[in-house]
Order: structure tokens, then sequence, then C-alpha cells
């Protein structure tokens, strides 16, 4: 028989927890309880479904949504669950999930911003994919409404146009362009095309890395176009 994880055995207690990106082999998850750094065990596995649409998301206020996972705090294990339910020979479905075992965070294994930029690109090109827009929001559960930054492709009749918003503008930056003190936000567009897409990670990841944060402090919020 095999072994059973950590954290999963008859009578664990697993809690909902949001979930920041996976950069530089850390994640940070938060729960009704408070919030924590790890180190990840298996991190290429988790960062192969995190931000790409494929994994349980949680609602938030204005019909959007985070990802989530099961999370067993002593035990530090992280259970992820797949978005979509597979069909069985028997005809009915099942929610399949995958197992990854968490330990304190140790210092990042990686650049941490150069990861972000690549982890916004990847959630950029999928959402795109699906007719969704994304948010990097600093994460939890009462996050507040700024700093934001959004990006989404919109189509006004001119052809798909890539859209990416900051507020507060970034400031001071020598890449996002300059705005009046009295502008509360910054607005970049160009051509939703091969050539504008990989920008994005760029962009988003300078006006987060504006917010005196780190990679880990925020969290993406997806939404439908059009809803």
């Amino acid at each position: 028989m095999d072994e059973v994880p950590r954290g999963i055995e008859p009578g664990a207690t697993m809690t909902t927890a949001m979930i920041s990106p996976l950069v530089g082999g850390l994640i940070r998850t938060w729960t009704h309880d408070g919030t924590a750094l790890w180190s990840v065990n298996d991190p290429e596995g988790l960062s192969e479904v995190i931000g790409r649409g494929l994994i349980a998301r949680t609602p938030v206020p204005d019909s959007r949504f985070r990802e989530a996972a099961f999370l067993n705090v002593d035990a530090g294990t992280l259970i992820v669950q797949n978005r979509y339910p597979t069909g069985t020979a028997e005809g009915s479905a099942q929610v399949e999930a995958s197992i990854f075992q968490l330990r304190p965070a140790n210092r990042p294994e990686r650049a941490p911003w150069m990861e972000l930029k690549d982890f916004l690109n990847d959630a950029a090109k999928s959402a795109v994919d699906r007719g969704d827009f994304w948010v990097a929001e600093l994460g939890g559960w009462d996050a507040p409404k700024e700093p934001y930054c959004l990006f989404a492709v919109l189509d006004q009749g001119g052809g798909p146009v890539s859209v990416i918003e900051a507020a507060p503008a970034p400031r001071g930056t020598g890449f996002w362009p300059e705005v009046p003190e009295n502008q509360p936000g910054s607005t970049v567009t160009a051509p939703a095309d091969e050539g504008s897409l990989p920008a994005v990670g760029v962009f988003g990841g300078v006006a987060i890395q504006s917010w005196g944060v780190d990679p880990w402090d925020i969290a993406l919020t997806f939404g439908k176009l059009g809803e």
C-alpha cells in the first residue's frame, strides 16, 4: 500500500488557502487564520499549473476569482485540485488533485523578479486563450483595491489591443511612461501580437516592484471579459 502523504491522513484538517505566484521556489498562502511563506519541495510541478486557469478557484467580489488550494499548516501539505472534472469509465465525473509538500521558507532558490516576469507572461498568454483578464493585487482575503496592475486584451473595432493598467502610476521606473502628478494611474496599450505580449511581464513586474513588496505578497485575480 502506498504511504499516505503527511497531512491528509484520516482526521487531518485542511483549510482553503489563496496562493501567490510561485517564484524563486517560494509560495505564500493566505488563510482566514493568517499568512505564511513556504519553500516548495517540487516547485517545477507546481509552477506548471499555477496562473494558467487549470486549478481550483475561490470567488472574490465583482464576479472575479483567485486560485486556491487546500492547506494543512501543521504538516505543510498543499492539495491542488484541477479546475475541471474528468470523466470515468463508469460515466461519472471526478476531480483530480496533486499533492505538494511545503516547508518553512528558505532563501529564494532563483532570481524572484525575473521569475515573476515569466510567470506574468505565461498567465497573460493563457488568459488571452480563455478570454480572461487578470489583475495583480496584494494577496489576502481582504485585499485593498489599490495598488493593482491589470492586463487584458480588448477589441474595440480596430483589432485586438493589449492593455496594461496600473495604479498608483509607476513613477521613476525608467520603463513606464511618466504621467502628471495628479494622474492616479497609468495605462500602456499596443496591438496584441507576438511582439507585444512578451512585454506584459516586464511592465507588470516593474509596476509590482514599485509597490515596495516582494513577489510573494501578491495574488492574481481573474475575471471574464464582458462580465
